[in-house]
C-alpha cells in the first residue's frame, strides 16, 4: 500500500501479510453486553481519560503504527490503575521505540519506505518490551518531531512492561472483536481512513456523546493508519486515536460496523505481561535463532541459560558473547550489499555503520591497542548461524588486543543449496528427459552421480542463487550501494586519527569476493592493509587477477609476504561433500556454478600446481599460468592434508568449513597477526 497524504497528515500503515503461525484468537462462550463500557464508564472516565493527557497526538508524521499500539498500551495501563485503585496515573509508553521497533520487525527489508505493520510493532513489544516516553521521547526538547536515542537505562525499564499473551482477531468477525473488547478492554487495529475522518470544520454528529465517523457513499482518497479500538455500541466500534484531544470526542469517536468491515485491515488483542526485574531489554533486533528458542518472554530478556554452559572455559575473558556484543562489532550485508540496520538505539545503517566502523574503533585504538581486523566469513551461511562464529570466534581477538569487525551476509546459501540438491536427489524425481537421468543415478558410479549433481545445479536455482550472491558483493561497491566505500572512508579516517593503526583482512571461502572488492576501494584510498589471509578462497583466479593483484602491485598498499591462504589439498577437496554432492563446496562451484564448467579458483590446490594441465576449461588455463606467473614460488598457500583436526573439545573431520573451527589455524592466524604468542590461547571454536 502506497503512502498517501490526507489533510495534511501521512497514511503508511501497511496491512500485514498473510503468516500462518500467527495464533487465531478463540472467543470466550459467554454473553457479550449491549454496549461495553456502559455509557456511564464512557462519559465519566474518557474524559478523566483525556483529561490526564493520554491522548496521542502524532501530528502530520506517518508513525500510526507506534501511536496506535502506544494508545493500547496506556489505555490497557490506565485501566489496570484504575482497577487497582491507585490515585496517580500511569506515565505514557515511547511510541518512538514502538515505531522504531515495527520498522525493524516489519516484513519488508531494508529501510528506503515509509510506514509498517501492526505485526512489525507486535513482535517488537514482545521481543523487547517498551520503555516509557520520557526515557525514548518522540520529538526533541523544542517540540520538534527528531530521532532520539533512549536514555541510560531504558533497556531495563522496557523489561518492567512486557507484552503478554496476543492473538491474531479475526477482522472479518463483528463478534469476535466485540467479544476481545469486552474481554481485554482495547484492539491494536489498522485500516483504511477516508474523509469522513476528517469532517469539515471540525463539525462532528454524534450520538450518545460520541462523534461519529461519517463514511462516505462514493469512494474517496484512502490511506493505511494503526489505531485503538477501546470499545463497541450498536452502531460500531469505539476508536482512540493519535490525532490529539481535538479530533472527534476529545480523541474518540465512533467507527460505524460498515466501515470497519469495509475498510478494515488488521486487529490484534494482547494483555500486560508482568514486569521483570533485573531483566533487560535487548539492544539488537532478536535473531531468529533466538526467537525459534523463546517460547516465553523471559527468554527474549535474556533470562536463559549460555547456550554454550556446556564447556568450562580456563579463562573467562574468552568467554563467548551475547547475541547484542556480537552485533556492536558485525557489519550485516542484505539484498544488493545494502547494510542493515540491527542497532534498536541507532536510527538508521548509516549510523550503525558509522558506530560499528569508527566510533567504536576510535574507543578501543584510545585505550587497548593498534590493531583492527576485518573479518569476512565465508557468505554461505544464514545471519544466525553467522552471530553463532562471532560470539564464539570474536571474544579470542578481543582478549589477545585484537578489535574484531565481522561481515555478515544473509544467504543462507549453504542451507538452500543442500536443500535443493537433496530435495532433488531423494524427492520425486523430475518428469520428462530428466526422469530416465535420475532414475540411473541411483546406483551409478560416485562420479557420475556427482556429474549429475553438477549439471542439476546449472539448471536449478542453485546456480542462479550462488551468481545473487556473488552480485551482493558486488554491489556494496557500487555508487548506488556505497557501503565498501563507507567503510574504506571509515578505515582511512581511522588511520588519520591513529597513525600506527594497523588494518589487517581475514576471509574465509566466499569472502574472498567480499574482501576483494573492499580491495578496489582501499587502493583508490592508497591505504595501508597490513595483512591479508584467506582459507580456502572461493574466488575465481580471474577474480584474483582482477582485484588482489592491483592491491598487491600497488605501493605501499598490501605485500605478497603480507598475503596468507590456507587451503585443502586436492585428496581432501575429493574426500568432502555437501550434502548429496561427493566432493566439496570448491569442486562444486568450479565445476556448477561458475559460468565454465572447471573454472579455476584461488582457494583450490590444483589452481597453485604449475605441472597441472588438464583440470580447468580449456579457455582458462592462460588464466591460471597468469596468476602463477605473477606469484611465482615464495609464500605458497598452506595445503592442509590431514584427516582431522581440533576445534578444542574433539576431533573433526577437515573440510572446506573447518578452516575457523581449527584450533590451530585461527592460533597461527591470530598469532602472526599480533607478532608473538598469544596471551589467551583458544580454548574452544566448536558450536557454530
Amino acid at each position: 500500500m502506497p503512502t498517501i497524504k490526507l489533510n495534511g497528515k501521512l497514511f503508511d500503515a501497511r496491512p500485514d501479510r498473510i503468516d500462518l503461525r500467527d495464533r487465531e484468537y478463540q472467543p470466550r462462550l459467554r454473553s457479550l453486553p449491549p454496549e461495553f463500557p456502559n455509557p456511564k464508564d464512557i462519559k465519566q472516565y474518557f474524559s478523566r481519560y483525556a483529561k490526564a493527557g493520554l491522548i496521542l497526538d502524532q501530528g502530520e508524521e506517518g508513525a500510526c503504527t507506534g501511536f496506535g499500539l502506544g494508545a493500547v498500551i496506556n489505555y490497557l495501563r490506565w485501566r489496570q490503575a484504575i482497577e487497582n485503585r491507585k490515585r496517580t496515573t500511569p506515565p505514557k509508553v515511547s511510541e518512538r521505540m514502538l515505531y522504531h521497533l515495527a520498522k525493524h520487525y516489519d516484513e519488508w527489508p531494508g529501510e528506503d519506505y515509509e510506514g509498517s505493520s501492526c505485526r512489525g510493532a507486535m513482535k517488537g513489544w514482545h521481543r523487547h518490551g517498551i520503555c516509557l516516553e520520557t526515557t525514548w521521547p518522540y520529538r526533541n526538547k523544542k517540540g520538534d518531531v527528531a530521532f532520539i536515542g533512549p536514555q541510560k537505562g531504558w533497556d531495563d525499564e522496557a523489561a518492567l512492561c512486557p507484552l503478554g499473551a496476543y492473538y491474531r482477531v479475526n477482522k472479518n468477525s463483528v463478534t469476535d472483536m466485540q467479544s476481545a473488547l469486552y474481554e481485554v478492554g482495547a484492539l491494536y487495529v489498522s485500516g483504511e481512513v477516508h474523509q469522513g475522518w476528517f469532517p469539515k470544520q471540525n463539525k462532528w454528529k454524534t450520538t450518545n456523546g460520541l462523534a461519529v465517523i461519517d463514511m462516505p457513499s462514493t469512494s474517496s482518497k484512502r490511506g493505511g493508519h494503526a489505531f485503538a479500538l477501546v470499545g463497541y455500541t450498536d452502531l460500531g466500534f469505539i476508536v482512540q486515536n493519535s490525532w490529539g484531544p481535538k479530533w472527534g470526542t476529545k480523541g474518540f469517536a465512533i467507527l460505524t460496523y460498515p466501515d470497519w468491515i469495509q475498510n478494515g485491515m488488521d486487529a490484534w488483542v494482547a494483555v500486560l505481561g508482568a514486569p521483570m526485574v533485573g531483566a533487560k531489554s535487548r539492544r539488537y533486533q532478536a535473531s531468529q535463532a533466538l526467537v525459534k528458542e523463546a517460547a516465553e518472554p523471559s527468554q527474549l530478556f535474556g533470562l536463559t541459560k549460555s547456550r554454550t554452559a556446556s564447556f568450562v572455559y580456563q579463562n573467562p575473558a574468552v568467554e563467548p558473547w551475547d547475541d547484542d556484543t556480537a552485533y556492536d562489532h558485525s557489519i550485516v550485508l542484505g539484498n544488493n550489499g545494502i547494510v542493515l540496520n540491527r542497532s534498536l538505539i541507532r536510527e538508521n545503517a548509516l549510523n550503525s555503520l558509522q558506530d560499528i566502523m569508527l566510533a567504536n574503533p576510535r574507543t578501543w585504538l584510545r585505550n587497548k591497542g593498534t590493531k583492527i581486523v576485518l573479518y569476512a566469513h565465508g557468505g554461505l551461511n544464514s545471519e544466525e548461524a553467522s552471530l553463532s562464529r562471532v560470539r564464539v570466534m570474536a571474544p579470542y581477538f578481543k582478549a589477545n588486543h585484537l578489535y574484531p569487525i565481522f561481515f555478515t551476509w544473509r544467504t543462507g546459501f549453504l542451507e538452500s543449496m543442500t536443500n535443493i540438491m537433496g530435495d532433488t536427489l531423494h524427492g520425486l524425481p523430475p518428469q520428462g528427459a530428466w526422469k530416465d537421468i535420475w532414475d540411473s543415478v541411483t546406483n551409478a558410479a560416485k562420479e557420475a552421480k556427482d556429474r549429475t549433481i553438477e549439471v542439476a545445479c546449472q539448471n536449478l536455482l542453485v546456480k542462479a542463487v550462488w551468481s545473487e550472491m556473488k552480485q551482493n558483493a558486488r554491489s556494496a561497491g557500487t555508487l548506488s550501494t556505497p557501503t565498501l566505500g563507507q567503510i574504506a572512508d571509515n578505515l582511512v579516517n581511522l588511520k588519520a586519527q591513529f597513525p600506527n593503526a594497523e588494518i589487517h583482512l581475514m576471509g574465509h571461502s566466499a569472502g574472498s569476493i567480499l574482501l576483494g572488492h573492499l580491495l578496489d576501494h582501499v587502493v583508490m584510498r592508497k591505504l595501508r592493509i597490513h595483512s591479508c589471509t584467506l582459507f580456502a578462497p572461493a574466488c575465481t583466479v580471474r577474480f584474483a587477477l582482477n582485484h588482489y593483484k592491483p592491491a598487491l602491485e600497488a605501493e605501499k598498499i598490501l605485500t605478497k609476504s603480507d598475503f596468507f591462504i590456507e587451503l585443502l589439498s586436492d585428496a581432501r577437496e575429493l574426500g568432502d561433500s555437501v550434502g548429496p554432492y561427493g566432493k566439496s563446496l570448491l569442486y562444486l562451484v568450479s565445476r556448477a556454478l561458475e559460468d565454465y564448467h572447471k573454472t579455476p579458483l584461488l582457494g583450490m590446490a590444483k589452481a597453485w600446481d604449475s605441472q597441472d594441465k588438464n583440470s580447468w576449461h580449456p579457455d582458462l588455463t592462460t588464466t591460471v599460468k597468469e596468476w602463477q606467473t605473477f606469484w611465482g614460488k615464495q609464500n605458497l598457500p598452506v595445503q592442509h592434508k590431514e584427516a582431522h583436526v581440533s576445534d578444542g573439545v574433539g576431533s573433526i573431520p577437515l573440510a572446506h568449513g573447518s578452516f575457523d573451527n581449527d584450533v590451530e589455524v585461527m592460533t597461527r592466524t591470530l598469532t602472526r597477526i599480533m607478532g608473538r604468542p598469544l596471551s589467551f590461547p583458544i580454548e574452544n571454536l566448536k558450536g557454530y
